[in-house]
């Protein structure tokens, strides 16, 4: 029987760091500072002026705050009473979703249109599986969670995110008032960002080179940075190290490609060299993180 209905290969990767729950006192705060991870913040109870680089904005019970990864920001509780939140700081690989993260420095979802989501449900689910694993030793900031709960924390994590950048889209198409100005330099930028990673899309195997990139659109290696930061959310060099990640995840999964083969295919110079690299980046070897194919193993589907 033919196949109905096929998805595409999947093969990214979320990171999760620093998910947890918190309750600061009245005149709490938290310097100022920044990640190289989205950080999503939801406000439980109390409320909390967030100054996210020069701009100031208050949470309070049932907001959410998106901030883009590099963007410095710092915490502070003025209120009287108790300053309850979700924290997490998450990355993925997907180059569309990260694109959708990075449009501003930060976003501001008020309680009224987060009301309209998931999002209250996924925290009370993440917030059970902590309680679930949580030890008697309330002085240890890390619980080891069983493998079902690593699932779970990963698919809420997902879904929250999913939730966001809905509610994102759809006050965007809700605020369609930007001056003609602003809105044509913006679809300027996001062209030319594009153009630009399908160059380096298209160049991938070959090491395809930034400074060639920019002197092709008639831009500065400077420009060409600048504009794909701004729409995509990380420099052209670490655009094209994660998309080499994760076409050698995909040969690594879906082929039995020597190593040699793979390493030129992703513009590596050895099997060594690539091996080298795929290490830096996920901290296994090719072969580590190779599956284990078993020769009475039947196909999936069958």
């Amino acid at each position: 029987m033919d196949d109905l209905y096929r998805f595409p290969n999947l093969i990214n990767t979320l990171q999760v760091v620093g998910c947890h729950f918190g309750l600061k006192p009245p005149g709490w705060n938290y310097p100022r500072h920044h990640h190289h991870l989205f950080e999503l913040l939801y406000c439980s109870e109390g409320e909390v002026v967030q100054e996210m680089n020069r701009e100031s904005i208050t949470m309070r019970q049932g907001d959410w705050l998106l901030i883009k990864s590099g963007v410095r920001h710092q915490s502070l509780n003025a209120a009287a009473t108790h300053y309850g939140y979700f924290n997490v700081h998450f990355d993925l690989d997907d180059t569309e979703i990260r694109s959708l993260l990075s449009t501003t420095p930060y976003r501001h979802i008020h309680r009224q249109d987060a009301e309209q989501s998931k999002l209250q449900f996924y925290v009370s689910e993440l917030e059970a599986i902590m309680h679930r694993n949580r030890t008697e030793d309330v002085k240890q900031e890390q619980h080891y969670l069983r493998f079902e709960d690593k699932l779970l924390l990963q698919s809420y994590t997902l879904l929250i995110i999913h939730d966001v950048l809905n509610l994102i889209r759809e006050h965007d198409s809700l605020s369609r008032h930007e001056p003609t100005t602003d809105k044509d330099a913006s679809l300027f930028t996001a062209d030319v960002a594009h153009a630009i990673e399908e160059k380096l899309s298209l160049g991938l195997c070959e090491e395809a080179s930034v400074a060639g990139v920019a002197k092709e659109l008639n831009l500065s290696r400077s420009q060409c940075s600048k504009l794909f930061s701004k729409v995509y959310g990380l420099s052209p060099r670490q655009y094209v190290s994660r998309q080499k990640l994760n076409l050698a995840k995909e040969l690594l999964v879906t082929t039995n490609l020597p190593m040699t083969d793979i390493a030129e295919k992703l513009g590596f110079h050895s099997a060594s060299h690539f091996s080298r690299q795929f290490r830096r980046w996920t901290g296994l070897s090719p072969s580590e993180f190779k599956p284990k194919h078993h020769t009475t193993q039947q196909p999936l589907g069958l």
